[in-house]
């Protein structure tokens, strides 16, 4: 891989004088972008289908109304089995993974506006306003997120039915670490795919042009 697209890729701004003049990327550079967005999509897709399968767990509004009798839909395949309980918690999972990948795509591309002038930046209402939005629509996701782990949490250390095994420590405590960990873990994840997908956006627009 050359230098010149190792330097682009891992950071946030291309280095002075790779404009859209600079060389094309190599097949072996190409192939290797696209290979890095199919990993970072199935991680993504795999995250998603955690988070959906999460809410599943703890929402079960709708779960006896399938959508082909809500929407009079035919029986088709696979769609014969979903229910309005599977759409709404998919459309929850997608939204806990796709919020923070936007708000840090946001961030990564604005953030020498931001942070070189923080005072000039919110001097605008409309900043102000868009600003405040996306926060409150991430502590929704955050708050979803730890209501959903949370109840999974507790249901899972109940004291168990058994006598001999009523006494012992339910491990709730490490259990709801591990769900502010998982928590984290997205917001990481949502961080580096911003990342990636700006990177790779203009490693292949510099290629096709």
């Amino acid at each position: 891989m050359s230098a010149e697209f190792e330097e682009n890729f891992s950071s946030w701004k291309p280095p002075k004088g790779a404009g859209p003049e600079a060389a094309p990327l190599e097949p072996a550079d190409k192939l290797w972008v696209i290979g890095k967005l199919i990993a970072l999509f199935a991680a993504e897709a795999f995250n998603w289908l955690l988070h959906t399968a999460n809410y599943s767990l703890v929402n079960t509004v709708g779960s006896d109304v399938f959508l082909v009798d809500a929407l009079g839909l035919p029986e088709w395949g696979l769609f014969q089995n979903l229910t309005v309980s599977t759409l709404i918690n998919s459309v929850l999972g997608l939204a806990a993974v796709a919020t923070p990948v936007f708000l840090f795509s946001q961030l990564i591309e604005r953030h020498e506006e931001i942070f070189a002038n923080p005072r000039s930046f919110f001097a605008s209402a409309l900043s102000k306003i868009v600003t405040g939005l996306l926060l409150v629509l991430y502590a929704f996701v955050i708050v979803t997120e730890f209501a959903a782990l949370y109840l999974r949490v507790q249901a899972e250390s109940a004291p168990s039915p058994i006598p001999a095994l009523a006494g012992h420590a339910t491990g709730f405590w490490p259990m709801l670490l591990m769900c502010v960990a998982l928590i984290l873990i997205n917001a990481a994840m949502g961080l580096a795919t911003a990342h990636i997908l700006r990177a790779a956006k203009r490693a292949l627009g510099r290629s096709a042009s």
